[in-house]
């Protein structure tokens, strides 16, 4: 069986730290990936984005850089932000009135030809762009 890429936005990366709303979800997602099923694609700012959330939720130094750890030691495929995913993200921005970050993830998805992952409701206005809850 060929395996599967999936591009992931931070709202899923996030619960897998977090005990929120479809927590057990993301974290099979993540499973999927360590055990070869899934390929998760990321843009390189994922990991900013990712650690900017968790410092507001109050964590730590030692918590913070243990996260960073983990991220960097998960196997996705990080993808540089560059002119095509820029211009494509202007597209998606100014067609669904999204912000270029989230846009950002839904080019990606569309340029390899696969789907979002999110847990943000609001960018499943998008066709190629899958709820977590969905899963």
């Amino acid at each position: 069986m060929e395996k599967q890429a999936k591009v992931i936005d931070a709202s899923v990366v996030i619960k897998w730290f977090l005990d929120e709303v479809d927590s057990d979800k993301a974290i099979f997602i993540r499973k999927c990936n360590s055990s070869d099923e899934m390929s998760l694609i990321v843009p390189d700012l994922i990991f900013s984005e990712i650690l900017n959330g968790m410092k507001y939720k109050k964590f730590d130094k030692e918590e913070l850089d243990e996260i960073n750890f983990t991220l960097w030691n998960i196997g996705f495929i990080i993808k540089r932000i560059d002119k095509e995913i820029l211009n494509k993200s202007i597209e998606i921005a100014l067609r669904y009135n999204f912000t270029i970050y989230d846009s950002i993830y839904i080019a990606l998805a569309q340029i390899h030809n696969t789907e979002l992952i999110t847990a943000d409701e609001e960018l499943a206005k998008c066709p190629n762009v899958k709820l977590l809850n969905k899963i």
